[in-house]
């Protein structure tokens, strides 16, 4: 089973929101899911980071 942390999670719901802005170019979408997922990832455990605190 492959495991998620709060960061996997919270970078995919941003990413499935994204896809559904119709009114956004791709390179919106792309600029503003980089510059949540830098913040997520700066706050928020990884899977990756969870396994080493396992």
């Amino acid at each position: 089973m492959k495991k998620y942390g709060q960061a996997d999670v919270m970078c995919a719901v941003i990413h499935m929101f994204l896809e559904r802005q119709k009114e956004l170019t791709d390179e919106q979408k792309k600029d503003i899911e980089d510059k949540c997922c830098e913040e997520v990832m700066d706050n928020y455990p990884t899977a990756a980071e969870w396994e080493l605190t396992i």
